[in-house]
Parts: structure tokens; sequence; C-alpha cells
């Protein structure tokens, strides 16, 4: 089975490259491939295999209702895990498309009243003609739970749609806030160096965390800006690839760079803030030949210009090195093992790398945690607290 997953997935990655972004210029997506666990035995953490390979699982959540932990697919395929069984809820894999990596089913979210209406909704790319430009669109959309207990695609209802220019950087994810108020996260549009500078560009959704009610059907924007689009909670972002609410209402956000850094951005939830993108990458100065200098380098311009004025600083970026090149955002750890707790835990795709950020005396530090031993792609909470990693081959392991 896993030797199927992997060829299949070498396949598609040929076609069309990249996972969590694209290839870059003087850049190659490594293979899928997995390796053994190793974490800092300081921290008294181990990796145990959690569920066996099956497609690309990425994102999880608990059933309010029946407690039963779903696990999405990025396929299209969310599956209900008892414990003991892996069944069938939901089989979208002809609504989403699939011609990049970075399409398909992106996020999943119960809404607030689930346990009355049966309400789900849901976030992915529309299935489209995979010739010639991007016809795909982002879609933020519900569906409904049948009689037997499966989501029924013939009740897809399409809330709203974003145009993609291009086939990555497609964001997606969706984090409920309470009081029927959600989070969506939506990348730059695609393309290197944010060709159309949608990053900047305040009357698009793109390159923006977007904030909605969702009320009778129907969404509506609960920012008033004064200028721009309604639904913009942040900007400045390019592909910001998971989100979280720590204890203290702040928002913690993961945003894939292109060629040089990869940034931990943190704001209170309800103060609208710009992260620079694409004026700039980490804390350096963005140039339109991918990096951060004008040589073609990621070493920092020291020409000692200013940096643009009214962007909001990342409190942690690190450098593609040591096999690092693409940020796996996590959570705010408040539950789980007692060594993560009080602290941001992220990692990276492409080294497995799994870091816990914490605040000491007033400045931000990251402490190292090791490998999980395969390509994060997303993390995972179970019933019972325990923290799942997942991985781009297709295993889902548990840390503890």
């Amino acid at each position: 089975m896993r030797g199927l997953l992997v060829a299949l997935i070498l396949v598609l990655s040929t076609v069309s490259s990249g996972c969590m972004s694209e290839s870059e210029e003087g850049f190659e997506w490594p293979e899928p491939v997995s390796w053994d666990c190793n974490l800092d035995a300081s921290y008294g953490l181990d990796c145990d295999l959690f569920l066996e390979a099956f497609d690309i699982p990425h994102q999880s959540l608990i059933n309010p209702v029946s407690g039963e932990l779903w696990i999405v697919y990025l396929s299209g395929y969310i599956k209900s895990w008892d414990g003991d069984n892996l069944e069938l809820v939901a089989d979208l894999s002809e609504v989403v498309n699939r011609c990049h990596m970075e399409q398909g089913l992106l996020g999943v979210a119960f809404e607030d009243d689930f346990a009355t209406n049966g309400t789900v909704l849901i976030s992915y790319v529309a299935e489209g003609s995979c010739e010639g430009p991007n016809q795909s669109n982002l879609t933020l959309a519900t569906i409904s739970i049948d009689s037997q207990g499966s989501l029924d695609p013939s009740s897809i209802s399409i809330l709203k749609e974003i145009e993609q220019p291009y086939r990555n950087h497609n964001g997606g994810y969706l984090l409920p806030v309470g009081d029927n108020q959600y989070l969506w996260g939506v990348g730059d549009g695609g393309g290197s160096d944010d060709p159309h500078q949608n990053g900047q560009n305040n009357s698009t959704p793109l390159g923006s965390i977007l904030m909605f009610a969702y009320e009778q059907g129907d969404i509506s924007p609960v920012v008033q800006n004064q200028t721009g689009n309604q639904y913009v909670l942040h900007s400045g972002l390019r592909n910001p690839w998971r989100f979280d609410i720590d204890s203290y209402d702040r928002l913690w956000i993961a945003d894939v760079g292109q060629n040089c850094y990869e940034e931990v951005n943190l704001v209170p939830l309800m103060e609208s803030a710009n992260f620079g993108w694409s004026e700039r990458e980490g804390e350096h100065r963005f140039y339109p030949n991918g990096f951060t200098n004008e040589d073609g380098t990621c070493n920092p311009d020291e020409d000692g210009s200013p940096l643009p004025a009214g962007m909001t600083d990342p409190v942690g970026f690190y450098p593609h090195e040591n096999g690092n090149c693409s940020i796996t955002g996590g959570f705010w750890m408040d539950w789980g093992p007692e060594n993560l707790r009080d602290g941001y835990l992220y990692g990276d795709f492409c080294s497995g790398s799994l870091w816990v950020m914490r605040e000491e005396s007033g400045m931000w530090s990251e402490d190292y945690l090791g490998s999980s031993g395969g390509m994060i792609v997303g993390f995972g909470e179970t019933s019972d607290g325990e923290l799942l990693v997942f991985h781009w081959t297709g295993e889902v392991v548990v840390i503890g």
C-alpha cells in the first residue's frame, strides 16, 4: 500500500511542482520519503505510528456529537476513526481539483450548531480542467450530514468563491473562533514573486486571513474595514499554512516563504495587521529576483535602506538551511505533552523538524525538538489530547 502511494505521489509531484509552495527557480522539491523518528531525549518524547498510509492526511477534528476523530485527506476524503476502525465519512474526490499538489480539500470545520443542524463548513479548490491556465476557484461551502452519518455531496451549498490565478498558494484552512465566526486562510494566488502584487492589495482577498460570520445559510463580514475587502482581517501573507489562537486571544500564523525564509507571525486576533509580503520575507526586504538580496542570494541586503513602514515583524523566522524548506503551522499547546505546554508548536515540511516557541523575559525563543521522521503537512489532536503529526507519505504518527 505505502509503496503504491509513494509511487503515485512521485508521479504527481513530477507533473506539478511542490506541496506547500511552488518550485522556485534553482530549487527542487525532494521526493516524498520517511525516516526514523529522532526527538530530543531531554523532552522525553517519542513517535509511534497511529495510522497506516492512506493518501495524504493533513487535518483532524473531533466530532462534537460522537467524539470520533475525523481525518481530512487532500484528495477529498474524510474518514472517521473510533479507535478501532477507519470509516468513510465523505468522498468529495469528484468535487475537488487535484491538478496540483496544493489543490484539493484544504479545510474542514464543524458549524457551531452542528449538534442540531448537522452542518459542516468545507474549503476546497473546485474541480476543473488541468489543461491551460488555472480555472479552479478556492471555494467555501457547507455540506450536511445524512441519515447514515455521512456527508452528502449533493447537499453542498457554495458560500463564497475566490478566483485563483495560478494553481498553488491556495491556503484554505478554516478555524472556528466562536459565536458562529470563522477564520479562512487564503494564499496570494500563486506564481513566483507575487506577480500580481496581491499581498499588498487591500482590495483582494488573496494573501490574507479572512473573517466571516455564518448564519442561516449565508456568510457576512465581521471586520468593518474603511477601505479594501470587507472580509480581510490580516494581510500581507504568502501562503498561511495553518494558524491557531492561544490562551491570550492572540493569533499565531505560519506563513510559507519563497526561496529564503519561513516565518512565524503573532498578533492580537482582532488587531488587523499587514505582515509584509511581498515587500519583505522574514525580517528582510524581498526583491523582484525572488531573493532577499539584489545579488540573487538569501544574504540580508546590508545597503542600509529602511524596510517599508506599517508592517508587522514576525516573532520568529528560519532560513532554508539544514534541509528546511517550508513551514507547517501547528498549535498553541495548552494541551498535550507537558514538556510542550505554553508554547507554539510548528514544523518544517522537508526536514520533519519540530520546534516549540516560548516567551522568556519578553523575548521569543525556539527550542528544537528533533524530527518526527517524515515530511510534515499538518498537525492534529485526538479526543484523548494526543498530538498527531501528518506526513506527506500518508502515515499519521502520535507524539507523546
